[in-house]
């Protein structure tokens, strides 16, 4: 009786052990990073996604998919939209357009 016992408790052991190594893993962030942010683009299917951190300032900032961190502005995931997804959108060569506004107010359908 007591062999049943212990075998089922190493088997119990043996199948948990490996089932709470990769959770742990996948759960680890880099260093400083407060979380993560996902930019979808308003003008085309296009999506990136980022770390925020606290800057040296206190501020939250944002990192661009080359390496730069950025202040984050009204949001951490509108200032990565606006510097990445919708660059040329927000920096293009017509002024009469203007950008794309303050981007507070959004419709999903």
């Amino acid at each position: 009786m007591r062999a049943l016992v212990l075998a089922a408790a190493l088997f119990a052991a043996g199948v948990a052990i490996p089932m709470v190594g990769p959770v742990a893993a996948a759960d680890r962030k880099p260093p400083g990073v407060v979380g993560y942010v996902t930019a979808d683009s308003r003008y085309s299917g296009q999506s990136v996604s980022g770390p925020v951190r606290r800057g040296p300032q206190g501020r939250l900032e944002v990192r661009l998919p080359g390496g730069t961190w950025l202040e984050c502005g009204i949001s951490c995931s509108d200032t990565l939209r606006r510097e990445t997804v919708d660059f040329w959108r927000n920096h293009g060569g017509r002024p009469s357009e203007g950008g794309d506004g303050p981007g507070y107010l959004q419709f999903k359908w």
